[in-house]
């Protein structure tokens, strides 16, 4: 059996400067685009990957970029339940939805979600103390 080496989540983005403040926002150390495309590594070695609606339908033809938010969610763990209320502030501050005010989940995490400027949806959590 094919053995997988790593994981790269991909977002189209229909403004590739927009998208990578919002992640910048979120906390990552987002390069500065050299071209359409973008990669980001990821705590836990995988990748995040921004390209623009041009380039995919460049690669891929007959592809046309979605017409709605996509049924994805991309979820960061945080370090203590205070920094979900306080990224969850800075973000929608900064004018991101939030969709999902942070609260006290029944599985044990200060849970919060704020959409991208795509729409994709980015939950936010962090342990509760036990």
């Amino acid at each position: 059996m094919p053995v997988l080496t790593s994981t790269v989540v991909e977002i189209v983005a229909k403004d590739l400067h927009r998208s990578l403040e919002f992640y910048r926002l979120l906390g990552l150390e987002v390069p500065e685009p050299r071209g359409p495309h973008v990669e980001v590594a990821l705590p836990g070695g995988n990748k995040l990957a921004f390209d623009t609606e041009e380039v995919i339908a460049g690669m891929h033809p007959g592809w046309a970029p979605p017409t709605s938010a996509g049924r994805v969610a991309i979820a960061f763990g945080l370090a203590a339940p205070a920094e979900v209320d306080e990224l969850y502030e800075r973000l929608t501050a900064a004018g991101h939805q939030g969709t999902l005010k942070p609260f006290d989940a029944p599985w044990g995490q200060r849970y919060a979600t704020v959409e991208d400027p795509d729409g994709t949806s980015v939950d936010l959590f962090a342990a509760l103390p036990s």
